[in-house]
């Protein structure tokens, strides 16, 4: 199975509106599965107004909340 690429914006907007309990969700997450996700940091994903903002396998995605970015790496996971 493919590792699930994930960058999660570090930028000043996106860590101010939630980017670092983003990261909180993934390291909360078992081995099993942190194992399969490629995390990286980008400093700015071009998406300041809508954030927090991450890429997920190339895919930019704003507004995300933990449970969000929890459920969409279950879901794929789980395929």
């Amino acid at each position: 199975m493919a590792l699930i690429a994930i960058e999660i914006c570090m930028g000043s907007a996106c860590y101010l509106l939630g980017a670092q309990d983003l990261l909180e969700a993934i390291e909360s997450l078992p081995p099993e599965k942190k194992a399969k996700i490629d995390l990286r940091g980008a400093t700015c994903l071009k998406a300041c107004g809508s954030g927090p903002n991450i890429k997920i396998d190339g895919v930019l995605m704003s507004n995300i909340t933990p449970e969000q970015l929890l459920n969409l790496i279950n879901e794929k996971i789980d395929r």
